[in-house]
């Protein structure tokens, strides 16, 4: 179910969701509102997903018009599932899309203004973090890999040591991905998460047969909670890509054949 504090804001034909707890420009996109054609139709994000860089570029231009942020400033995360968090400054603006890629982060955050951050999924758990405390904002990538390498705590202490952003006010938002009931593994996925996090991870793993249930969602929750934010200020939008797949790519869905979405906030 969806969180009631989620959104969803149609502009035309672009359709993208938002919470009403973040006070600045955000949006996590669906797959409406683009210029792509084919298995990356229409508001397709990703390069290197078979789309033509042109029609990747002017979906940025749309969805940064859509949302009133500068597309040339766009800033993008480079996704490994590993667990780097860089800190953007000036000198790093456009990565990605209007300068080549420097860093390999699944996070990336900011206190300065006018700099959208983008992170990108098609099942994965992307958060946006925003403390209105001290403006400062990021974005994280966490699939599997990246939740048992406990990257969103880490983006929460990148974001306090090198921002000075309040842990008690900073409100993190997850949004659109794939829920339990729907990611279905074996048990190598729910063995790797509980050696690299600890046993206290078992309840959010559901044994079905020969086949597990994880609930990234919460795990990722836990982890935020561990890093010092509060309950209230810890969302889960609550929309499964998988369940909602008409509206967004999901990599199950579609066994890889798709295109991309993304998360992006931006500083005033």
């Amino acid at each position: 179910m969806m969180h009631p504090t989620m959104r969803r804001v149609q502009r035309g034909g672009l359709v993208y969701y938002t919470c009403g707890r973040i006070a600045v420009p955000h949006a996590f996109t669906t797959k409406f509102g683009g210029v792509s054609k084919g298995h990356c139709e229409s508001l397709n994000l990703g390069f290197g997903r078979g789309d033509q860089d042109e029609n990747v570029r002017e979906n940025f231009r749309i969805l940064a018009e859509g949302l009133g942020v500068p597309a040339a400033r766009m800033t993008l995360t480079r996704q490994i599932h590993e667990d780097e968090v860089s800190v953007v400054r000036e000198a790093d603006v456009g990565m990605g899309l209007s300068r080549p890629m420097a860093w390999q982060s699944d996070a990336i955050v900011t206190a300065l203004p006018r700099i959208p951050l983008a992170g990108f999924y098609a099942d994965c758990v992307v958060t946006l973090l925003y403390d209105p405390e001290t403006n400062a904002c990021g974005v994280c990538h966490a699939g599997w890999r990246g939740t048992a390498k406990g990257i969103l705590g880490k983006t929460v202490e990148t974001m306090a040591r090198a921002l000075g952003a309040n842990r008690e006010s900073l409100v993190a938002v997850m949004g659109p991905s794939i829920h339990q009931e729907c990611f279905e593994t074996d048990a190598d996925v729910p063995d790797a998460m509980e050696a690299q996090l600890g046993a206290w991870v078992r309840p959010f793993v559901a044994e079905k047969g020969v086949k597990f249930h994880v609930d990234l969602q919460g795990i990722n929750a836990a982890l935020l909670r561990e890093a010092g934010l509060s309950e209230e200020n810890v969302i889960d939008s609550g929309v499964c890509t998988m369940c909602q797949k008409d509206e967004f790519w999901s990599h199950r869905a579609t066994n890889g054949v798709r295109g991309v979405q993304a998360g992006v906030i931006c500083l005033p």
